[in-house]
């Protein structure tokens, strides 16, 4: 895999996001390599083998779903970048009350590129797995898009959210990125 960038702008990093188009539903992923490498959720790509990738420019291009882990619900897609950059990642714990963005693609192509804005509100373990609790909103089609500190690093995935009825949550989870790039096999060039 390529190097992966150095933190940049918020704005500049949300140009390394992209819309997934995998049979009939949608998604977000996010390039973590020069290379091509964008990552997902495996709930995003399910059974497909290909998949289209619209960038933020509106440019679309192939994608190969190339390793995924259905139990820690990530994937790996191999595209052509075009020259863009890589998001910068952090692994580790990132403290309560940190400030945090997601990117992604809710509910529509339309609506690409959406950033919503929150805070680190606790990290937690469900069924074995650890994620970051966080009250950014997030909806249906952010699924697989960055959750990214205020230096535009990538500190989490969109995952899930979770719903009682009648009531309004904010009590969305995300992957942390050192999870992703351990079970997807993946060691990023400094």
């Amino acid at each position: 895999m390529g190097s992966s960038s150095g933190s940049r702008p918020l704005a500049e990093a949300s140009g390394s996001v992209v819309a997934v188009i995998a049979g009939a539903g949608l998604g977000t992923g996010f390039l973590v390599s020069s290379d091509g490498y964008v990552i997902t959720n495996e709930h995003v790509v399910g059974a497909e083998t290909k998949v289209r990738i619209r960038w933020s420019d509106g440019f679309e291009s192939d994608g190969e779903v190339i390793r995924s882990h259905k139990a820690r619900d990530v994937a790996l897609i191999r595209t052509n970048p075009h020259g863009r950059q890589a998001l910068a990642i952090r692994r580790g714990i990132v403290p309560l009350g940190s400030t945090v963005f997601a990117v992604g693609t809710p509910l529509d192509l339309k609506f690409q590129g959406t950033v919503t804005k929150g805070a680190i509100s606790a990290n937690r373990v469900f069924g074995g797995f650890s994620f970051i609790q966080s009250d950014v909103g997030v909806s249906h089609g952010n699924s697989g898009g960055p959750l990214l500190d205020e230096k535009g690093a990538v500190v989490g995935i969109t995952d899930w959210g979770h719903r009682e009825e009648g009531e309004p949550a904010n009590l969305n989870f995300f992957i942390p990125i050192g999870d992703a790039l351990d079970f997807l096999n993946l060691v990023p060039a400094v």
